[in-house]
């Protein structure tokens, strides 16, 4: 650039013009070649990003974080070049130290860490598709990059506008310390709870949470830095602090959808009033509509209908022949004696899951009353 401000101003020299009128067309030339030539460049950087980069990439989503990134790399080409030469066009005016200069250097350095934070949006975005986001949270390290990207460009810009080296700057935080741990508190507990959250795979996207504390019952579908979006079931949107995925309890279904079965776990409340001894004739007589067997031999009303509960689910066959299946009683209370019918389902799918659970507590409501037995209505029951 010197020799073609000096080739310009000698020649502008010998044509007589005065000295000042040589330099600023000198200049003028400089910057009008500087201007010229951040243009092309920056242009044939977009082209060649568009053509060789962008136009391979799949997926709208991952084009558009490409795109995005062009258009800041091409923004930060075209900056650098008119810092790194412009102040050189007019000597004496604008000088590597004066204030348009110092502006054009800290616009670049903006604009590189915009064109960084590009770049990590879109690797980000295809980190997230070709994993999945299965054992860490791509956006919550995304946002960790952006931030140490930002806080260097933030120390490089403050050091150029005070004229002083980043190590002075830095030297300056020391007693600001505990100042931006008090601001960026929420980003640095987010980090660790994504960091943990990850090595413990306790929690992915599109996980089922149920966390009682924030009201969240329903999918995650977005892990941030210092927020987990899970959006619930009635279609409304529960924002969670990611700090309290270590704090607090939470319940993580997933481990039940990639289960052998899903559990099922309800009681059946009887009547204690109408629980008695069975005798013989009764006990033929259930045998003859098929719910007891001839070796049955229950005690007792209650216990002829638990035997037939334990073999009608044994032999169901949407129920989990791996997993455990069993009828149980529990304490009995002011609300009868509670029958629990434990047991798996064989399909996780939810639809499924609750149109066997309705069945088979269906069936049991039907075939109550034949044992002699009813099923406990604190209002109205007969007594």
């Amino acid at each position: 650039m010197n020799q073609i401000w000096n080739f310009f101003f000698d020649m502008l020299s010998s044509a007589g013009i005065s000295k000042i009128w040589a330099e600023a067309g000198a200049g003028g030339v400089c910057a009008l070649a500087v201007l010229a030539a951040a243009v092309s460049v920056s242009f044939a950087m977009d082209v060649f990003v568009r053509k060789l980069i962008v136009r391979k990439v799949d997926g709208s989503r991952h084009r558009e974080k490409a795109m995005g990134f062009a258009s800041a790399a091409r923004r930060f080409v075209f900056a650098w070049i008119l810092s790194a030469w412009l102040p050189g066009c007019f000597r004496g005016v604008l000088a590597a130290a004066s204030p348009a200069a110092v502006v054009l250097e800290i616009a670049a350095i903006v604009l590189c860490a915009s064109a960084v934070s590009a770049a990590i949006a879109w690797l980000q975005s295809v980190a997230r598709v070709k994993t999945g986001d299965k054992t860490f949270s791509s956006k919550t390290f995304a946002q960790v990059a952006k931030i140490v990207v930002w806080s260097i460009a933030t120390i490089i810009a403050t050091a150029t506008l005070m004229g002083k080296s980043p190590a002075f700057v830095l030297s300056g935080l020391g007693a600001l310390t505990a100042v931006l741990m008090l601001i960026f508190r929420e980003p640095i507990l987010g980090l660790v709870a994504g960091v943990q959250a990850g090595q413990n795979d306790m929690v992915r996207l599109g996980d089922w949470i149920t966390m009682p504390k924030y009201n969240a019952d329903g999918t995650v579908i977005d892990i941030a830095l210092t927020t987990i979006k899970v959006q619930n079931f009635d279609n409304t949107v529960t924002m969670i602090p990611a700090a309290a995925l270590l704090s607090d309890a939470f319940i993580n279904w997933r481990y039940m959808s990639v289960s052998k079965g899903r559990r099922i776990k309800r009681p059946v409340w009887i009547s204690v009033t109408s629980v008695r001894e069975l005798d013989e004739a009764e006990r033929v007589a259930l045998v003859g509509k098929g719910l007891l067997k001839d070796g049955d031999r229950p005690v007792s009303n209650l216990a002829a209908f638990e035997i037939w509960l334990r073999r009608m689910l044994k032999t169901e066959e949407t129920l989990s022949d791996e997993l455990t299946c069993m009828v149980r009683q529990t304490e009995a209370g002011d609300t009868g004696i509670p029958v629990e019918v434990y047991c798996f389902t064989k399909t996780r799918d939810w639809e499924e899951y609750e149109a066997i659970q309705t069945e088979i507590f269906d069936r049991i409501f039907v075939t109550v009353p034949k044992f002699g037995l009813r099923v406990y209505q604190r209002t109205g029951d007969k007594t």
